[in-house]
């Protein structure tokens, strides 16, 4: 939990330290690349770092900031892909005529490695909500009646808080992970 403290405020302070950041953007068509909504990837540029390199710091990322990192990790090819499962509880609150929703993530990151580069894909996003709520579902676009929308059929943007939401969640993440695989969020640990 202190990893995971030290990283949010490793990336709040930083925000601004990168020149490009990879972010995500939310359409009614899912997750974009804020820089080319035509990819539904991030590339996040890592100067000078051979692609094992790469690798081999994202497992570590791993171990550091998981809770059973052998259980999230789903599947790998040494040096080229990394899978890794994640299940967020209260993920967001979706305002419901008022009522706010507790809503749950469960999604897959897909990492392909490169030198000098990786990129990060979420796969197999569901955002359901939690408890009696449950079968109902956040999409991204949809009918009124169809399930917790955040565009209407039409295009037009529905709930600006869930993409918010969304968007700071997935960001803070790629935010994190840039940072640890440029080593700026490790600390010296002089004992």
């Amino acid at each position: 939990m202190k990893r995971m403290i030290i990283l949010v405020i490793a990336t709040i302070l930083s925000m601004n330290g990168f020149a490009q950041n990879a972010q995500f953007i939310v359409t009614k068509d899912g997750l974009r690349d804020a820089n080319d909504e035509t990819k539904n990837f991030v590339v996040i540029e890592v100067e000078n770092v051979t692609a094992k390199e790469l690798y081999d710091r994202s497992v570590k990322y791993v171990q550091e900031v998981y809770k059973n990192p052998d259980n999230v990790i789903k599947g790998s090819t040494n040096g080229e892909y990394l899978r890794i499962h994640t299940f967020v509880p209260s993920f967001m609150r979706y305002n419901n005529s008022g009522a706010k929703i507790s809503i749950d993530a469960d999604y897959y990151v897909e990492l392909r490695f490169k030198d000098g580069k990786v990129r990060y894909e979420i796969v197999n996003l569901s955002m359901k909500g939690s408890g009696i709520n449950s079968k109902y579902e956040v999409k991204f676009s949809g009918g009124i009646m169809s399930g917790y929308i955040i565009y209407k059929n039409n295009g037009d943007l529905f709930k600006k808080e869930a993409k918010t939401d969304i968007e700071d969640y997935f960001n803070k993440q790629i935010l994190a992970l840039q940072l640890y695989l440029n080593n700026n969020s490790k600390t010296e640990d002089n004992w």
